[in-house]
């Protein structure tokens, strides 16, 4: 099935026959799967990396260290965030292609032609997306938090209420920075462009920024998205605090849904 025949048969019913189009055109290409398989793989052996070091950090101390630190445990869902700094760039490849794969076939004017209300095309990614992406994050969390634990094995912590806490958390963030990250695919277009952006702002540049001794970097650091991401994820109240760093992201990912609906009212496809 054609993306002009799935528009087509939902023109009459807008918004609601825009997102059921959305909804379709995901789910009916390949590339989502194998996204999906990828980030599962790609978590799955980070955790096993990340939980192996733990243990081996905890089994290997100073002997200054051992009467301080030996009763200590990680908590599992620690693993899941850790992961997530790295595989957060394939997440956001899934919310990117949905819409950069409609500029690279042409696909894109056809979906303009049935949904001549703009504003609603973007929207209807948005609320196909924001979803889809929550469980997903859900998904790699819960990989990530039982492979890490098995291998940090008798260093593990499963309080169940600190990995909800985590697992929630780390659903909100792939939430908000994939929405983001779809935001401005309308606006570079490209896949190759969208991923580029998306990988600075998400790791790279928050990272070096926040490595800087000039206090006001930092600051710059805990504003990007990545940034903002990171330390909601950490749990850090250098900065900024957590409840205001998910604030930036929800900020920035408004943005980028409103950037991408005024660019793509502006642009010819």
């Amino acid at each position: 099935m054609t993306t002009a025949t799935i528009t087509v048969q939902h023109r009459s019913s807008g918004l609601r026959g825009a997102i059921a189009s959305e909804w379709t055109k995901l789910w009916t290409v390949r590339s989502s799967w194998l996204n999906l398989v990828a980030a599962v793989l790609l978590t799955g052996l980070l955790a096993l990396q990340f939980g192996f070091s733990i243990a081996y950090d905890h089994e290997n101390l100073a002997p200054e260290e051992v009467p301080a630190r030996l009763p200590e445990l990680s908590a599992v869902g620690g693993v899941a965030v850790s992961a997530m700094t790295i595989v957060q760039v394939v997440v956001a490849a899934l919310a990117m292609l949905l819409v950069t794969s409609e500029y690279a076939t042409g696909s894109i004017r056809s979906t303009l032609q049935w949904t001549p209300v703009r504003r609603n095309v973007v929207l209807a990614k948005a609320v196909v997306l924001a979803p889809v992406l929550f469980l997903y994050g859900l998904l790699l969390g819960v990989v990530a938090s039982i492979v890490g634990g098995l291998a940090m094995g008798q260093w593990a912590d499963w309080d169940l209420a600190t990995l909800v806490v985590d697992l929630l958390a780390v659903a909100a963030y792939t939430t908000l920075a994939g929405v983001f990250t779809a935001g401005i695919a309308f606006i570079i277009r490209s896949t190759a462009g969208t991923l580029t952006a998306a990988f600075l702002l998400l790791i790279v540049v928050p990272m070096m920024l926040s490595q800087s001794s000039i206090r006001a970097l930092v600051w710059l650091a805990a504003l990007l998205p990545g940034g903002a991401g990171q330390n909601f994820l950490a749990g850090s109240t250098d900065t900024l605090s957590p409840t205001l760093s998910f604030l930036v992201l929800i900020a920035w990912a408004a943005a980028g849904l409103l950037a991408g609906t005024t660019i793509l009212n502006r642009r010819d496809a």
